[in-house]
């Protein structure tokens, strides 16, 4: 039966009660500490009437327990949000997922951590948004946080309350009831074409490997880490395609690591005959490097026999940051505009899309999870490509007769 205990303040005024079921005792014996929860006497209460409702709560709570429902709201969400990643961790969730889950819990902490996660509403979340976007915030540059990262606050903290949700600890989920900023939309970073032909011109005279892989960041929409993850096994000279399954990562923690692609899904991709016969040229000069370097490739026991396409000096695979270095620096030798490699892939993107791709085959070559992603993504260049048809259908069907 449960235990019931009233409290009362300095005046003597009954205020609650403290409502603990005995749980029992563990398999060396030892007592396990009792459920319990709380039952706050409403304003205006009489006696008579909170210690009959108590009453009824303990037979409630008791049932709770006994069936394994009842809820547990008073950890904090500091400490509940560490149990979630740690579950979550786990479970399988990329170790940049878990990664970036860490980084945005520190400032979480700061405005909810200290609060029990029954106890926040959605009050709470919006009183921490407004912070997060108040000045000194961004540890960078000093200035404040963009709506982007602080919708990121929000759909993190979002995850671990719709986890305590889930485990019933709480009614609902406070994050769907707050108001984070909008995120403006822009229009994705993409080349022009003759941005394109003068940048293809401009690499006629760089190293192989690099022209190879700029090549093929432009002509596969590849992610930067899924194109650094590619490994000979991948490449199909056949049929002219790639297989891409990998995405190499840097943290920290675990310097450079492999995963799976951001969707976790594979995805096949034709190349040109071009692009083929530039790797075809790419491969002779890399088992050329490998017969140079004879006991120091790949001479450490983590990545050894690992078959990575592009490959550092001893045939350690790349840092993901390389390739965008050397982008920066050969776009400032040729005088060209600022290069990163995902503005390949909008580039990539754009011209399918301009073309009259439909956009299904467009986030299938992407490898997004929903077609969505990309409608949300490239929206502007989508009605772009709509007001070009609408004219293209003027032109023949109307403006010839004419």
């Amino acid at each position: 039966m449960a235990n019931i205990q009233e409290r009362r303040n300095k005046d003597g005024k009954l205020i609650s009660f403290s409502i603990r079921v005995h749980r029992g005792r563990d398999s060396q014996g030892k007592q396990l500490k009792p459920f319990s929860t709380t039952f706050e006497v409403p304003e205006g209460w009489t006696e008579g009437r909170a210690k009959k409702e108590a009453s009824k709560q303990a037979v409630i709570f008791e049932k709770q327990c006994k069936e394994g429902t009842a809820p547990d709201s008073k950890q904090t969400f500091a400490v509940y949000a560490e149990y979630v990643i740690a579950l979550k961790e786990r479970s399988g969730v990329k170790h940049s997922t878990i990664k970036r889950y860490k980084s945005l819990l520190v400032r979480v902490n700061q405005g909810i951590g200290h609060i029990k996660i029954g106890d926040i509403r959605p009050q709470h979340l919006n009183k921490l948004y407004e912070e997060l976007a108040k000045d000194n915030m961004n540890l960078k540059t000093g200035g404040t946080l963009s709506n982007k990262t602080i919708m990121e606050h929000h759909r993190f903290i979002s995850t671990v309350m719709t986890h305590a949700e889930k485990e019933m600890l709480i009614p609902y989920n406070p994050a769907s009831k707050a108001t984070p900023p909008k995120i403006k939309k822009s229009e994705a970073n993409h080349f022009q074409i003759d941005e394109v032909e003068k940048i293809i011109e401009c690499l006629e005279g760089e190293p192989l490997k690099w022209r190879t892989m700029t090549y093929m960041l432009m002509l596969t929409g590849c992610r930067r880490g899924e194109l650094l993850g590619l490994k000979w096994s991948s490449v199909d000279f056949k049929n002219n395609q790639i297989k891409i399954e990998n995405n190499l990562l840097y943290s920290a923690e675990r310097s450079i690591y492999e995963e799976t692609t951001k969707t976790g899904k594979t995805r096949l991709i034709k190349l040109s005959q071009e692009v083929m016969d530039l790797l075809r040229q790419y491969q002779v000069q890399f088992k050329e490097q490998r017969l140079l370097n004879g006991d120091r490739w790949q001479s450490g026991e983590k990545w050894k026999g690992s078959n990575f396409v592009f490959v550092q000096e001893t045939g350690e695979p790349m840092h993901p940051d390389s390739a965008t270095d050397w982008l920066n620096k050969f776009a400032i030798r040729h005088d060209l505009p600022h290069i990163n490699p995902h503005a390949f892939r909008h580039t990539f993107a754009s011209i399918l899309i301009s073309k009259g791709i439909d956009i299904v085959t467009v986030s299938k070559t992407l490898g997004h999870e929903k077609v969505s992603t990309t409608t949300d993504i490239y929206a502007e260049l989508m009605k772009q490509a709509s007001e070009e048809a609408s004219e293209c259908i003027a032109d023949v069907v109307l403006r010839r007769v004419k």
